[in-house]
C-alpha cells in the first residue's frame, strides 16, 4: 500500500543536516510556501545527525563514519536514503545542494523518480580532472537543474557540461512581511552588522580586522557579529578587544537588521550563489557593503542599493566608511534596497516559480524558461 505521502503526490526535498545554515533554512521556508500554495504536498529530509536548528518532516539522523559530510561518501546512508525512498514513493525529488544530491542520485537510480538538482553555489572543491568529471556526472542525472543566480547557472552548463535546456535560474527569496524596514528612526551612532557562519570562506576576521580600523579612525558605531561555526573560540578574545559584541547564532535576526545601519558581506568568492542575507539586508531597508561574490551584483545594484568591492580591507574600510559619514546616502540606499529586493527577491515570488517548475516536471511538460524570467 501506497503511503499516505505518495497518494498526495508528495515532492520530498532533501538537505544534508537540520544546522541552520542558510541554505538548509531556506528549504524550510520554500517547503512551507509550497505548501501553503497547494499541491503538490512538499515535505523536508534531513541526511545526517547534526544541531536540530531546523525544523524537518523527516531525519535519517545518519552519524558519519569519519569527517564531514561534504569531505566523504558513506554507501551506507545511500541504501538507507533508498529504503526511505522506496516506502515514501515521492512523485518527484528536490536535492538542496550537492552534499544532498550526492546522495540522492544513487539512491534514485533505476526508479524513474524525476530529481532536481538545486545548485546553491559555485564550486568550491578540488579542481582535480577526476573530482570535476564525478561532478558532470552527477549533474547529468538531474531531471531538471535549479540554478540560484546567473553565475552559479554559468557554471552549470559551461564547467559541468548541463544541458542549458535542462538549467533555469529561480532566485532566492525572503519574507517582505518578515524583512521590514524600521518604523521609527534610531538615534546615536550607526550600527555595523555581519550575520552568517564563522568559517574561513564567509570571513568574519576580515570584519573585526575592518572594525579595528574604523576604530583607529575616531568614527562613533557599533559593531555586531551573529552567527557561529569553527572559527567562533578564536574570534572571540580578538573582537573584544577590537571592539565587536560577538552575539552567537540568533533567532532575531530580523529585529537586529531593523537597528543596523550597515550590513558587511566580506566572502569569499569560492562557494557562494546567491546570499540571502543580501536580500535579507535589503528588504530590512540597510544598506550593504559587499565583495563581488556569485549573486551580489544581482542582488545589490552597486552605487544605489549598496556597495561592490574588492576582497581587501583598505576597499572595505573606505566604503563603510563614506557610509557612515553620509547619513543621507544611507538612508536613500537602504530605501532602494528594499523597493529592489521587494520586487525581484520575495518569497511569494521564488515560491510560484518553484511551483510553476515542478508541476511542469511532474507532468511532464517542457521546463526550458518556465517561470516566464527575462
Amino acid at each position: 500500500m501506497k503511503s499516505r505521502f505518495a497518494r498526495e503526490g508528495g515532492v520530498l526535498h532533501i538537505i544534508p543536516s537540520r544546522r541552520g545554515r542558510g541554505a538548509q533554512r531556506a528549504a524550510r521556508i520554500l517547503v512551507d510556501r509550497l505548501n501553503e500554495l497547494g499541491l503538490p504536498h512538499h515535505r523536508l529530509l534531513a541526511l545526517f545527525d547534526d544541531a536540530a536548528e531546523v525544523d524537518v518532516d523527516f531525519s535519517l539522523a545518519h552519524r558519519p563514519r569519519r569527517g564531514r559530510p561534504a569531505e566523504m561518501f558513506d554507501p551506507t546512508l545511500a541504501l538507507r536514503l533508498r529504503t526511505l525512498l522506496h516506502r515514501l514513493h515521492p512523485a518527484g525529488v528536490v536535492a538542496h545542494g550537492g552534499d544532498a544530491m550526492k546522495y540522492a542520485v544513487p539512491a534514485l537510480m533505476g526508479s524513474g523518480v524525476p530529481l532536481v538538482y538545486c545548485v546553491i553555489g559555485t564550486y568550491a572543491g578540488p579542481t582535480a580532472g577526476l573530482r570535476t568529471w564525478l561532478w558532470k556526472r552527477i549533474m547529468a542525472s538531474a531531471s531538471l537543474v535549479v540554478a540560484v543566480g546567473h553565475e552559479v547557472a554559468q557554471e552549470c552548463t559551461g564547467r559541468f557540461g548541463a544541458p542549458p535546456g535542462r538549467v533555469i535560474e529561480i532566485p532566492n527569496g525572503r519574507d517582505p512581511s518578515l524583512y521590514c524596514p524600521r518604523r521609527e528612526p534610531v538615534t546615536g551612532p550607526p550600527t555595523l552588522i555581519f550575520i552568517g557562519a564563522l568559517t574561513s570562506q564567509k570571513r568574519p576576521d576580515v570584519f573585526v580586522e575592518v572594525v579595528h580600523r574604523l576604530r583607529a579612525t575616531s568614527r562613533p558605531f557599533r559593531a555586531l557579529i551573529v552567527g557561529d561555526g569553527p572559527l567562533a573560540a578564536a574570534l572571540r578574545s580578538e573582537a573584544g578587544s577590537k571592539g565587536v559584541e560577538m552575539l552567537g547564532a540568533r533567532d532575531d535576526v530580523p529585529e537586529l537588521l531593523r537597528a543596523a545601519d550597515v550590513l558587511l558581506f566580506p566572502s569569499l568568492a569560492a562557494g557562494e550563489g546567491m546570499p540571502g542575507v543580501l536580500i535579507e539586508a535589503g528588504l530590512s531597508g540597510v544598506a550593504c557593503v559587499s565583495t563581488r561574490v556569485p549573486g551580489a551584483a544581482e542582488v545589490i545594484e552597486d552605487g544605489v542599493t549598496g556597495v561592490l568591492v574588492g576582497d581587501g580591507p583598505d576597499v572595505i574600510v573606505e566604503a563603510v566608511g563614506r557610509l557612515f559619514d553620509d547619513e543621507v546616502r544611507r538612508s536613500a540606499m537602504g530605501a532602494a534596497a528594499h523597493n529592489r529586493c521587494e520586487s525581484k527577491f520575495s518569497l511569494d515570488l521564488m515560491a510560484r516559480r518553484w511551483q510553476t517548475v515542478l508541476q511542469r516536471l511532474l507532468r511532464q511538460e517542457p521546463t526550458a524558461d518556465p517561470t516566464g524570467m527575462p
